[in-house]
């Protein structure tokens, strides 16, 4: 269940604000810095918003932002291209009596990244007193970006365009560093702003008149992770691993099963999430919104050497090594891409395009992908849903909450159309961010189902949703041949807490809907629909599975709710996996089991794990990405909003 809006996320991702609407900004004069603003105030916020920009508008361009808010909105976000994706974000905020600027991108729904293409500078004017505080600032970097499509974009500085504003109500998690996370949005808004009058004479000389000595940021404190034991968790024993890979202290607490342990072997990722190893033993790694990293591996599993092997911000998530290791493939929201690969000298050649036509938007913004050994040829990708229910993704034309195969070997010129081309690998899985292959080559995955549930029956309501519908374990099998069976989404779910449905009597597993009628109802779903193999926690978001090298456990990544109170997940589990007489690979545990899931690595109290979703993320560790190596051993990233980790993990 990973529908998490933040920053505004509810906003559509409808491409960039172009020059429409009547401005609803005007010129305001500052008379202590002298510098003119194209100024607008908000009367929902409180709000108040000035730009100021040179004569000379060709990109790359500077500019001036000041933005002015009630003491009680304890941050402000700025967008420049009207969205909270996919273009520079100024984040402020009051640090005691002075202010903080903070650069920042979301690439995903997800806590917005500091951005390394943007710079913000204090200048006088940045302040706090009794009812308002102000930043003040020079931003380098802020009018022009990248977009998800790999195209450079820049704001019409001559122009009318579109801005967007958001505020939160509770503090950010440090006021003295530029790199603090903080909360969702209490509220959001757009308006139109005149960028023409934005323009000033001496924009150079009032920018250095003004200039205030630079705010310290702090530096970042650590917490010595605990690894007392609990109940055994009953899986089969990884290689040994390090005591320590002096990778510094781990940035949360955390517990682990009985006999297990963890060492940190690496820090100050950006967002890492997918790993894979090449055939070398190096470790790749995408870091969303930054691109794939390359670390040579020593054989204790620490990390030797780390390089960027790509540079691209729109990856996100998705990536995979041909069967040879000769080629690498990833994938942006909208589109996968091929490089040709040499693992020993960590390089990548030329970059093509091989899938275009994913959706531009939406609440699940990442595309997963998959390979494996017996058929070299087929690529694998997922693709979530467009929003919490997309009622249009019951039809699999759409190409959305589908699961798709391509073959390599045919791929056309410009690349296949998701929605068009590949044939199915199963749809109706709501997001299935997580796949993975057991030892016959079969495929599995692990879905993030909905949020906010009502069961409606003869027209009275009742929310279930804070302990339904479960997470689900699905098995699609041989990729070498079509799949078209309907996983259930958009209509279909399954129950975890029976107690919470008092118009029928339910076990765990079975399917129901939220307002059943003469047509369409939960038998509906019993007999059209393909169950799931294991109903995992509900809100746990589960976003990768790996099976160990004797197929006994399918190791998952609970990434964590934000529609739950209390919180859950933030751990890694693992279900116990065995083979039917059929020589099928199935969970241990039946479907009605509520306790197949062991917990291995975990963060000792949830409830820090809180801000409406892990955005805050304060006092906890967030597990993404988990890969095996030659050895045995399991790795897994920490896509924490900063400072994001490496761990490997295994018994003692």
């Amino acid at each position: 269940m990973h529908s998490i809006q933040l920053l505004g996320g509810a906003l559509a991702l409808a491409g960039y604000a172009h020059a429409q609407g009547e401005a609803q900004s005007k010129v305001v004069c500052d008379a202590k810095t002298k510098i003119c603003y194209s100024s607008y105030s908000d009367a929902v916020s409180g709000m108040t918003f000035g730009i100021a920009l040179p004569k000379n508008v060709t990109d790359p361009y500077d500019a001036i932002i000041k933005i002015t808010a009630p003491i009680d909105n304890k941050w402000a976000g700025f967008s420049w291209g009207g969205n909270m994706v996919w273009n520079p974000l100024t984040v402020a905020w009051a640090n005691g009596k002075s202010g903080i600027a903070s650069a920042r991108f979301a690439f995903g729904i997800s806590m917005p990244l500091g951005y390394d293409g943007a710079e913000h500078i204090l200048l006088k004017g940045t302040g706090t007193n009794s009812t308002h505080w102000t930043v003040n600032a020079l931003c380098k970097g802020c009018t022009g970006w990248q977009s998800n499509e790999d195209v450079r974009y820049a704001l019409n500085g001559t122009g009318i365009t579109e801005f967007a504003w958001a505020y939160g109500l509770s503090a950010v998690e440090d006021p003295a560093r530029n790199d603090s996370a903080f909360n969702v949005h209490a509220e959001w808004g757009k308006w139109y702003h005149d960028l023409n009058a934005a323009r000033i004479n001496n924009f150079a000389s009032l920018v250095k008149t003004n200039l205030l000595t630079p705010v310290a940021t702090g530096v970042p404190t650590t917490v010595v992770t605990s690894v007392k034991p609990t109940a055994t968790a009953g899986v089969s024993a990884p290689a040994a691993i390090p005591a320590t890979c002096n990778a510094g202290n781990a940035g949360f607490q955390s517990v682990l099963a009985s006999g297990w342990k963890a060492t940190k072997i690496a820090g100050g990722l950006t967002s890492p999430r997918s790993i894979q190893f090449d055939s070398a033993g190096n470790m790749l790694v995408v870091q969303s919104g930054k691109g794939i990293s390359y670390h040579v591996m020593a054989d204790t599993g620490c990390i030797t050497s780390t390089k960027m092997l790509v540079s691209l911000n729109s990856l996100n998530h998705g990536i995979a090594l041909s069967a040879d290791g000769k080629t690498l493939y990833a994938s942006s929201m909208t589109q996968a891409y091929s490089w040709p690969y040499d693992a020993a000298a960590g390089t990548v050649g030329t970059r093509t395009t091989i899938i275009t036509g994913m959706t531009n938007g939406g609440s699940h913004l990442t595309r997963t992908l998959a390979l494996n050994a017996a058929n070299p040829n087929l690529l694998v990708v997922s693709h979530g849903s467009n929003s919490n229910i997309d009622t249009a993704s019951g039809d699999p034309k759409t190409g959305r909450a589908i699961i798709k195969v391509f073959d390599l070997t045919k791929i056309p010129s410009g690349g296949y159309n998701y929605a068009r081309d590949g044939y199915l690998a199963g749809y109706g899985q709501r997001n299935e961010v997580g796949m993975c292959f057991d030892n016959n080559n079969h495929l599995w995955g692990v879905e993030n189902s909905g949020d906010d549930f009502k069961r409606t029956v003869n027209g009275q309501s009742k929310d279930v949703h804070q302990n339904n519908p479960g997470e689900k374990i699905h098995y699609m099998g041989d990729i070498s041949k079509p799949n078209n069976n309907w996983y259930g989404y958009p209509t279909c779910f399954t129950v975890w807490q029976p107690s919470d449905f008092t118009d029928k009597t339910f076990k765990v597993g079975d399917w129901f809907v939220q307002a059943p009628n003469s047509t369409f109802n939960d038998d509906t779903c019993t007999q059209k629909a393909t169950k799931a193999s294991l109903t995992l926690m509900p809100h746990s978001a589960p976003i990768d599975c790996k099976f160990d090298a004797a197929n006994s456990n399918m190791y998952i990544t609970y990434h964590g709710s934000w529609n739950r109170n209390p919180t859950t997940g933030f751990k890694v589990v693992a279900v116990p996996f065995k083979k039917d007489d059929a020589g099928i690979y199935v969970p241990v545990d039946p479907i009605t089991s509520t306790t197949a899931a062991k917990d291995i690595f975990w963060n000792p109290d949830v409830t820090k794990c809180q801000g409406n979703g892990p955005s805050f993320s304060s006092g906890c560790f967030r597990p993404a990405g988990l890969a095996f190596d030659k050895q045995g051993r399991l790795f897994m990233t920490s896509d924490i909003s900063s400072n994001g980790e490496l761990w490997i993990l295994g018994q003692s």
